[in-house]
């Protein structure tokens, strides 16, 4: 089995509706996943997190109006996944200006896992029309 977790922002990039979903192909429970919108082509502040959904429980949530947002999970199981629909990223400096799904590009992502080690990846386009970042353990 791989040691990942897979986070995804669905397409089009075009799009202003920013949902991720996140899914555990690791061995381990996933305790947190983080994301920094400091890194992304254009900067952004996490202004919402929006609808959460899932096997999971979301324990909490921390960071929000800042540029870097953590999700704390309890039960995220390997081979399960879950999702934020609804999230409203603001760039910085400018709430009042849209971003859109390719604006986030570049967006570091990390995942602390129940077992205390953690992943790192980075989002990427894709051929299919989304922003994907693989975080490695």
């Amino acid at each position: 089995m791989a040691e990942e977790v897979v986070a995804t922002f669905a397409g089009p990039l075009n799009s202003f509706s920013i949902n991720l979903t996140l899914s555990n192909g690791s061995s381990s429970q996933v305790q947190s996943v983080g994301i920094s919108g400091r890194t992304a082509k254009f900067p952004v502040t996490w202004d919402s997190m929006g609808s959460f959904a899932g096997p999971a429980t979301l324990t909490s949530t921390a960071g929000v109006d800042t540029e870097v947002v953590l999700a704390n999970f309890s039960g995220f199981s390997p081979g399960e996944q879950v999702s934020f629909t609804g999230i409203d990223p603001d760039f910085t400096g400018s709430p009042s200006a849209g971003v859109r799904v390719l604006d986030m590009s570049g967006a570091r992502a990390f995942v602390q896992f129940a077992d205390g080690t953690t992943g790192f990846g980075e989002f990427e386009a894709t051929t299919a029309g989304t922003l994907r970042a693989v975080i490695s353990k």
